[in-house]
């Protein structure tokens, strides 16, 4: 049985998100990898909205990165952000504050 796809956190918890700009997430889970990029990207939501993906791989044993554009288009304030690979999707209640 696969783990589930589990987003942890963002590197700096107290870094608020702007509009069009990036940010590096931190998740377990994404399969059996034995380092690199992912085959594919994950699919990630932030509100709702679709986000560019720019980089998922592993960085350190059952450690991965998600290097995510926030879109232009979103709420300010807190937004759930939401990524599924291969079948699976990260726990509910991750949220990211957006200026």
């Amino acid at each position: 049985m696969r783990e589930r796809v589990c987003v942890l956190h963002q590197p700096d918890a107290n870094q608020r998100a702007r509009a069009a700009g990036s940010g590096a997430w931190l998740g377990a889970g994404a399969g059996d990898q034995q380092g690199g990029a992912l085959p594919a990207l994950p699919v990630v939501t932030i509100g709702g909205v679709p986000a560019a993906v720019q980089f998922a791989g592993l960085i350190s044993p059952g450690l991965y990165q998600f290097n995510v554009v926030v879109p232009t288009n979103l709420s300010v304030g807190d937004n759930a952000i939401v990524a599924t690979y291969n079948g699976q999707t990260t726990q509910a209640g991750v949220l990211l504050t957006v200026d």
